[in-house]
């Protein structure tokens, strides 16, 4: 369901999530009578510990900065797990906000670029909003779309090459979407990647109704199913790790599950980038 944009992020994350709470999950009789699909305004009112006129006010976006207090009792109403809890304090303006300034451009400290260059598996190093700054040759051997300059979110939903090579596209990409609006947290203007999700917003359709779903998650699905042109279908985790001192970069790793069908892939794919290697220099 698209919320109307003048309610604000904080009003759409409270209305989504009322919506979406089953009255069984929350020890509320559902009843005979029941026209709304999760709860009542006054139960998560009354379960939250303020009056309904103001959690009125904050789900209509009258109301934007509601306290610590009040935010632990909406945490608790809502039944919120603990990356929507935090989705939630950053949207009320109470935690440092994952918008505040990182440059796209951002510089990859010269020790992590040598490690994903000698790593051995696919690898590479991205900003919050998912642009790769850089990738070794596996990592491109992997997807094209793994190269630096590119936005992964963006190539998800825009390539259709990311269709044919993600088994489970639909599963990935709710997660890119999660993951984007944790990172933009409270302030979408103010966000470098306020034209990122402009664009998606007009150009894909899934996107709009991932977007409008205010699902937040803090790290990349895995394992994912990828349908390799060259080496066929193979089951890869993707681990993130942070970059110390650089908290706005993170570097994926890609590995597989030893002595696998899926190891035996990503050997074939090694082989093909050292074929190459060794042809352009010949």
């Amino acid at each position: 369901m698209l919320l109307p944009p003048d309610i604000g992020p904080l009003g759409q994350f409270l209305r989504t999530h009322r919506d979406r709470r089953a009255p069984e999950e929350t020890e509320i009789s559902r009843g005979n009578l029941r026209r709304v699909p999760g709860l009542r305004r006054e139960e998560v009112a009354v379960r939250a510990g303020i009056s309904v006129e103001y959690y009125i006010r904050l789900e209509q976006g009258r109301e934007r900065s509601p306290s610590v207090t009040v935010c632990d009792g909406l945490a608790r109403a809502l039944s919120l797990d603990r990356d929507e809890t935090s989705h939630l304090y950053q949207l009320a303006g109470l935690q440092r906000s994952c918008s505040d300034p990182s440059p796209f451009g951002s510089r990859v400290p010269a020790g992590s670029q040598i490690l994903i260059e000698t790593l051995g598996l696919p690898a590479i190093i991205q900003n919050r909003y998912t642009d790769v700054l850089a990738s070794n040759a596996l990592a491109r051997a992997l997807s094209p779309n793994l190269s630096p300059g590119v936005n992964i979110i963006r190539a998800l939903f825009l390539d259709p090459r990311e269709r044919q090579l993600v088994v489970d596209w639909d599963r990935a990409a709710a997660n890119c979407v999660a993951q984007l609006r944790l990172s933009i947290g409270s302030d979408l203007a103010a966000s470098p990647a306020r034209d990122l999700t402009s664009e998606l917003m007009k150009s894909s359709v899934a996107f709009r109704q991932l977007w409008s779903q205010h699902d937040v998650e803090p790290a990349p699905v895995s394992p994912v199913r990828f349908r390799h042109p060259d080496v066929g279908q193979m089951e890869v985790f993707r681990e993130k790790l942070v970059i110390a001192g650089a908290s706005d970069l993170s570097m994926m790793v890609f590995h597989t599950r030893p002595n696998t069908p899926s190891w035996s892939a990503l050997e074939r794919l090694r082989a093909i980038v050292a074929g190459y290697r060794a042809d352009s220099t010949a």
